[in-house]
């Protein structure tokens, strides 16, 4: 396992992070602890929640293996405010607000076993908050020791660097990751997202990273997804064949293969092992239901793929650059950091 600073923190984070957002739904406790145990014997130190996963229950399976390990100095713990976590019971319990901040932050405090949160984040964007509203709650949680560093989750580029030009200029706390999706699928990131990163130094998490399992190998073009695939059982809208699916899509899909063929290794590795060579991503955030889909993986970290390999997914995942950033790079100068 290879690893990296995460942003300005200090911290250092492994290569390839552990979604939790299974546990409690498809992977029970028990199955869970195994599965965390396994990760962090293989070298894995970072481990992603939210509140809202099934209702706190990943939050609380994740706090019941942290009690029974005692490790906790061991790794670092994210979870995840924005989303009503208890289907609607509450018109105030979704958003940013400073109410549904504190009181979500005391019952993930709670569920986990914690005295602080490591990584603190916002999970999406939210138009109902003021700015200035959530970074002073940010600051005033880091104050009293609830949270030792915040980040940011599915926001655009132009409010990741507002609230990181805002926060030095009010002497606050930074937001100090960002969480994003990003794939051979999904790499609009590279537009603006990652380069925004880079200049404020926030540490990134790419979510996703196999197109919730298109990049796996499973689908097959004309032909109806397999049925304990997310698309078949239509778990989420952005995974269903009418999203993803796509000439692109089978495009990448044949290289995929093409080099999971010559390596001996499932498309997964490949898909992996190209996102995790991004010099830009701090870590990799996988998810499983199963050991055998964790450990497979966790493979991706014993090979590297060649530069020409590299060069041959880039080139068929290539989406272009849109309106300014063609013009820059076609008429622009090299950076002069180098």
């Amino acid at each position: 396992m290879n690893y990296k600073y995460l942003g300005r923190t200090g911290l250092r984070i492994s290569g390839i992070s552990l979604g939790t957002q299974t546990f409690g739904w498809n992977t029970n406790e028990s199955d869970a602890h195994a599965m965390m145990d396994f990760y962090i014997e293989r070298g894995g130190n970072y481990l992603d929640t939210a509140d809202s996963y099934n209702d706190g229950e990943s939050e609380r399976i994740l706090g019941s293996w942290l009690a029974a390990r005692n490790n906790h100095a061991d790794v670092i713990i994210g979870t995840k405010v924005f989303f009503d976590s208890k289907a609607g019971k509450d018109i105030n319990r979704m958003g940013h607000s400073r109410k549904h901040i504190v009181n979500s932050l005391e019952r993930s405090l709670n569920r986990l076993g914690m005295e602080a949160i490591d990584l603190y984040q916002l999970h999406c964007q939210d138009a109902g908050t003021a700015l200035d509203e959530v970074l002073e709650t940010m600051e005033n949680l880091v104050r009293q020791g609830k949270i030792l560093h915040y980040g940011l989750s599915n926001f655009t580029p132009s409010k990741v660097s507002k609230m990181a030009t805002t926060a030095i200029f009010r002497g606050f706390h930074r937001p100090a990751t960002l969480q994003f999706e990003y794939s051979l699928l999904v790499r609009s990131p590279e537009w603006e997202l990652l380069p925004v990163c880079v200049e404020e130094e926030i540490g990134t998490l790419a979510w996703s990273p196999l197109a919730g399992g298109w990049l796996s190998g499973k689908y097959r073009k004309d032909a109806l997804p397999p049925e304990d695939s997310r698309g078949g059982r239509k778990d989420r809208w952005d995974d269903q064949a009418e999203q993803r699916g796509g000439e692109r899509t089978w495009a990448i899909l044949e290289i995929l293969e093409k080099i999971a063929a010559s390596r001996g290794v499932p498309c997964s590795q490949v898909a992996l092992n190209w996102l995790r060579r991004k010099s830009s991503i701090s870590s990799v955030l996988i998810g499983a239901r199963t050991m055998d889909q964790l450990a497979q993986n966790l493979d991706c970290v014993t090979w590297d793929m060649s530069p020409e390999e590299e060069a041959e997914l880039d080139r068929v995942s290539d989406i272009g650059k849109p309106y300014p950033y063609s013009f820059i790079d076609r008429y622009g100068r090299e950076d002069y950091r180098g």
